[in-house]
């Protein structure tokens, strides 16, 4: 039954593609819009058997789905998907970033000389760093340059583009290992409840759930909540649920014909004149002017 359930997975080549043999040393870059703006920024559950990615979101919010859990992001965001691990997203349109899709073959390379590297992709995980951070910016001016590279595909490009992989990965060894160091114990019990906080969040998000719910559901205090979501996301919980709310009814406006008043209904919104002021409070437009722009763009 297991294998059968594997099959009924997609495995793609890329994303849509049909799977296909691969070379050794293959690397490929893209926007995260090229493809996914093709299916209103959702990427369903699929698997690369034989080829590790890497999302790096530099603007726009999202959630990454892998093996069954779900973490929400806000940018700079990396996001790991090992070979074999059945993953998929949800962006926010208009969300800025790329994708890098590399052959296993090539990380087996790099641990040979550095282990820790390989350990990236041990599991499927979703890092968020600090944008003001020097390792952050030269991370993402990395990945353009590896970009630059594969849309360039001069001479000696596949040997450029496993040169920028190299020093990619690096960048991104150097802010996960600075992200999770073990002495910083208290910080990292707090990702992990805000970990378990966003994975209530996907369930209840259209219920209106207080806070004080979500806290119980944790066996928490309200305020031991909110201090983590302090520490771990520079939000208040009420604005990671209201982040989560935003993301549907952005996508709701834009890729359904849904009238606004039932987006509103669907939303756990008892008012729909309530959901307006929400909604255009938080993204500056109306929803709908938020719909008619999204149409035109």
């Amino acid at each position: 039954m297991a294998r059968a359930a594997l099959r009924r997975i997609p495995d793609y080549y890329l994303y849509g593609e049909a799977r296909r043999g691969i070379p050794g040393r293959f690397v490929h870059v893209e926007t995260i819009e090229a493809r996914s703006a093709l299916h209103h920024w959702k990427i369903e559950p699929h698997l690369h058997r034989s080829m590790h990615q890497i999302v790096l979101v530099s603007q726009g919010r999202g959630i990454a789905q892998a093996e069954g859990a779900v973490a929400h992001f806000q940018p700079p965001a990396v996001i790991f998907a090992p070979a074999g691990a059945v993953h998929g997203y949800a962006f926010e349109p208009g969300t800025l970033g790329f994708v890098v899709t590399f052959a296993e073959e090539l990380l087996a390379d790099l641990a040979r000389r550095e282990a820790a590297v390989a350990r990236l992709f041990a599991a499927p995980q979703t890092l968020e760093m600090s944008g003001d951070a020097p390792d952050t910016a030269a991370l993402m001016r990395v990945t353009r340059a590896l970009a630059r590279e594969h849309a360039q595909r001069g001479a000696g490009g596949a040997l450029a583009l496993e040169g920028w992989l190299s020093v990619l990965l690096t960048h991104i060894l150097r802010v996960a290992q600075a992200l999770l160091r073990p002495a910083d114990a208290s910080l990292s019990r707090s990702r992990q409840l805000v970990t378990r906080f966003r994975n209530l969040i996907e369930s209840g998000f259209r219920s209106n759930l207080p806070i004080p719910h979500y806290a119980q559901a944790l066996r928490v205090s309200e305020a031991r909540l909110r201090n983590a979501c302090l520490s771990a996301a520079g939000q208040p919980p009420i604005r990671l649920v209201h982040a989560r709310i935003l993301l549907e009814a952005k996508r709701q406006l834009v890729y359904t014909v849904m009238p606004v008043t039932e987006v509103a209904y669907t939303l756990g919104f008892d008012d729909p004149t309530y959901f307006t002021r929400f909604f255009t409070r938080r993204v500056g437009v109306c929803p709908r002017r938020y719909r008619a722009r999204g149409l035109q763009e």
